[in-house]
């Protein structure tokens, strides 16, 4: 976890508990200057010994290029592969004397130099460097290092290098690049085993990434349009979301950072759903990708339910954004014009739900997306309406209307809720 937002919610925790009388005051602020001063004491010769490494990699680049043209071929391989090796034979011992920071550094730099190499030779032999197999050459000596050492800047590299590897090949026509997924997973697995939250979350984001670089050659494999890329991405990050419910339960770190990830995805590609010209080729190929995600959400979300993760209010909840996935694609097929106004008020809608499920859920994130989600929804449709100020005005009333109704029904079902659960208890 982010280490602010580690002792935001650890001051939150403290807070909780004196008011329960398990901590004193006193004890309290001893707890969160310790949590805060020593991790910074901790971090910062980590931070610097890393920073150090980067420059004597840039330092021996400059060397050797400011002298490149006097030395001779061999000369120039002996400094560019010994001091790689060097940083390497730095980190084994290092790590044997006990020193893992100081060893991470010294892997981090070796693996500058190994880039730095790839180019070089390639220069000294006139080799090309555009093929992006070098990066993947230097991703899995990257992920090769990470696993030997084990190594956390090795393994951050090597999931920068496998998106950029991606992202090179990606741009090409034809089938969407799924070799991205092979060095991705061996990287996830040591993530996980390292139980490492910022490698967990450069994971998510990079998968992300994959996304949305192949949406093009998915919706050309799929025979579809956006529309309906989005709604199959839409699907996935519900399945990420109930996932991440089930996940909080033994690893409350992971299964948040899951949560949180679902939430943001499926929300923003439901408001690019509305924002969006409706576009749909009409085709149902898609539908077997949909189904899968279908299937899964529905599967995590029956377990969700029944261990009592998720109520079934907000199941009614991540249901609905399901369905305005799956309604999106034969709605821009047949009647376009309905899609602008029946998505707004239905993101509307969600934005006020997000907000009763991270109240209820004590979830300070779901909360301040239900606040961004909504803010962003009404000041887009000011500024779509504002040349119509009847448009604006007809759809704010609508708005307020179907809010006021859904609070008013929410407000009637947690009193018959509470009633229920009152007559259970006296019995």
């Amino acid at each position: 976890m982010w280490q602010r937002a580690y002792l935001q919610r650890l001051k939150h925790d403290l807070e909780h508990w004196i008011e329960r009388g398990w901590v004193t005051p006193q004890n309290a602020e001893a707890i969160l200057a310790s949590a805060g001063g020593e991790a910074a004491t901790r971090r910062i010769p980590q931070l610097l010994a890393l920073l150090g490494a980067v420059l004597i990699g840039f330092a021996a680049m400059s060397f050797v290029a400011a002298n490149w043209s006097e030395m001779s071929k061999l000369a120039k391989l002996v400094i560019l592969v010994g001091a790689m090796w060097a940083a390497y034979g730095a980190a084994f011992v290092l790590a044997r004397r006990d020193h893992p920071a100081f060893a991470q550094a010294a892997v981090l730099g070796g693996l500058a130099l190994f880039g730095a190499n790839i180019a070089l030779i390639a220069q000294i032999y006139h080799v090309s460097s555009d093929d992006p197999g070098w990066l993947l050459v230097w991703c899995l000596v990257a992920l090769a290092s990470a696993w030997a050492l084990p190594s956390r800047p090795a393994l951050a590299l090597s999931l920068l290098l496998a998106i950029f590897w991606s992202a090179w090949i990606a741009p090409q026509p034809g089938a969407a690049h799924w070799g991205f997924f092979l060095p991705w997973a061996a990287a996830l697995a040591l993530t996980i085993r390292l139980s490492w939250l910022s490698g967990f979350h450069l994971a998510i984001l990079t998968a992300y990434v994959w996304a949305i670089l192949n949406a093009e050659a998915l919706a050309t494999a799929l025979d579809c349009g956006r529309g309906e890329i989005a709604a199959i991405y839409i699907l996935i990050s519900i399945v990420l979301w109930l996932a991440g419910l089930r996940i909080s339960q033994t690893s409350s770190r992971f299964g948040g950072a899951m949560e949180a990830y679902g939430i943001a995805a499926s929300f923003a590609l439901l408001w690019v759903l509305q924002a969006m010209p409706p576009e749909s080729k009409g085709g149902a190929l898609w539908l077997l990708p949909a189904a899968l995600a279908m299937a899964g959400a529905a599967t995590l979300g029956r377990g969700d339910i029944r261990s009592g993760r998720l109520a079934q209010r907000d199941a009614g909840g991540i249901s609905l954004i399901a369905l305005g996935a799956l309604l999106y694609p034969p709605l821009a097929h047949f009647v376009p014009g309905l899609v602008p106004w029946a998505y707004a008020a239905l993101f509307l809608a969600l934005s006020a739900w997000l907000l009763a499920y991270g109240s209820n859920r004590r979830n300070r994130l779901a909360l301040n997306a239900g606040f961004a989600a909504f803010a962003v929804e009404v000041l887009y449709l000011y500024f779509e309406t504002l040349g119509s100020l009847l448009g604006t005005a007809a759809f704010f009333a609508l708005g307020g209307i179907i809010l006021i109704a859904g609070s008013l029904l929410l407000a009637r079902v947690r009193r018959k809720l509470v009633g229920a659960a009152g007559e259970g208890a006296q019995k």
